[in-house]
C-alpha cells in the first residue's frame, strides 16, 4: 500500500510539471508589416495637383499599421507627409515617393511608388485691348491685344478666329485688315481670342466689335482757298461715310457770306476783307459733327 501511494505521487508530479511546462510556451515573434500596393494620384498631375499617395498594406499579426511617405522630386528628397508639398516644383519635375509601414513594433521594408511627371497647365487671357476702341466704316484695321498669364511661364502666342459678314476667315492673325470688306455702320464682328504655349490651348475669349456711326468728314486735306473777291462758291468738300443726309450750319462768317445748306455750298462776297475763316458746322442724322473751318483769300 505505502509503494502504491509513492508510486501515485510520484505519477501526479510528472503531470504538473509537463502542465507548467505548457504554460512556459516561447513569446510568439512580430511579423513586419507589408505594402501590398502604392499609388500616387493624381496620375497626370500639374503645378497646381495635390498629390497623394493610394497605399495598401497588411498585417500578418493583424496589428494597425501607421505609414511613412518620404517624397522626392527629380531623384532628391525634399520631405515627407501624407501629401506632396513642394512650392518650387515646375512642369517637368518626376516626382515619386518611398513609403514605409509600421505596426507600432517594427518598420516593414519601405516601398518606392510609381513615378509621375508633373504636366502642362494651359494659358488664361485675362483681359483683352482693341485699338483703335471705336470702328468706323473708314477704320483700315483693328488690333488685338491680350493680357495672359500663363502656370507654367511658357512664352504663348495669341490667335484670333474672325468671324464677318458671318464667314469664319481662313486667317487668325491679331490684326484685321478692315479695308477688303464691304462694311456698313452696324454691322458686327464676332471674334474668339486664344493664347496657346504650343502644347495647350486658353479656353475662349470671345468679343465682339461693332461698326459706329462716323461723323461727317472732309474728302480733300486743303482748308485754305484763293476765290473771287467779288464771288464766292464754293462747295464743302465734305460728306458722310455712312452715307446719311448732313445739314450744314455756319458757325463764323463775315459778313456777306452765305450758306446753301441743302447742297453745303458757300457763295457770296467778302466785300473789302483780304482774307477771312468761315467756320462751318455739319451734322448727320444721329448728331455727330465736324466743324470744318475754312480760310478763304480773295484773288489779286
Amino acid at each position: 500500500m505505502k509503494i502504491l501511494t509513492k508510486l501515485l505521487l510520484v505519477l501526479f508530479t510528472i503531470v504538473m510539471l509537463h502542465c507548467e511546462r505548457k504554460k512556459e510556451a516561447k513569446p510568439k515573434i512580430n511579423t513586419p508589416p507589408i505594402i501590398d500596393d502604392v499609388t500616387l494620384l493624381p496620375l497626370n498631375p500639374t503645378i497646381e495637383s495635390e498629390i497623394t499617395a493610394r497605399i495598401l498594406g497588411s498585417d500578418a499579426d493583424g496589428d494597425p499599421i501607421t505609414f511613412r511617405i518620404n517624397w522626392f522630386v527629380n531623384g532628391a528628397e525634399i520631405g515627407e507627409g501624407l501629401s506632396f508639398s513642394y512650392e518650387e516644383v515646375k512642369k517637368g519635375d518626376k516626382i515619386y515617393a518611398e513609403v514605409s509601414p509600421f505596426d507600432g513594433k517594427t518598420w516593414g521594408e519601405p516601398v518606392k511608388a510609381n513615378e509621375i511627371t508633373i504636366g502642362d497647365l494651359p494659358p488664361k487671357i485675362l483681359s483683352i485691348k482693341i485699338a483703335p476702341e471705336s470702328l468706323f466704316v473708314t477704320t483700315p484695321r483693328v488690333a488685338v491685344n491680350a493680357l495672359v498669364e500663363d502656370p507654367d511661364g511658357d512664352s504663348v502666342t495669341l490667335i484670333i478666329h474672325w468671324l464677318v459678314q458671318e464667314k469664319v476667315l481662313p486667317e487668325t492673325s491679331s490684326v484685321l485688315n478692315l479695308t477688303k470688306f464691304k462694311l456698313k455702320k452696324n454691322d458686327v464682328i464676332t471674334a474668339a481670342a486664344f493664347a496657346t504655349d504650343g502644347e495647350l490651348r486658353s479656353k475662349p475669349f470671345t468679343f465682339e466689335l461693332i461698326i459706329a456711326n462716323s461723323p461727317p468728314t472732309f474728302t480733300t486735306d486743303t482748308d485754305s482757298l484763293t476765290c473771287r473777291d467779288d464771288s464766292i462758291y464754293y462747295p464743302l468738300p465734305i460728306v458722310d461715310p455712312d452715307e446719311d443726309p448732313i445739314t450744314f450750319q455756319i458757325l463764323h462768317a463775315p459778313a456777306g457770306i452765305k450758306l446753301d445748306k441743302a447742297n453745303g455750298i458757300i457763295y457770296g462776297s467778302p466785300g473789302d476783307t483780304t482774307e477771312f475763316e468761315v467756320v462751318v458746322r455739319v451734322t448727320d442724322p444721329e448728331g455727330a459733327y465736324l466743324d470744318a473751318k475754312f480760310t478763304l483769300t480773295p484773288a489779286e
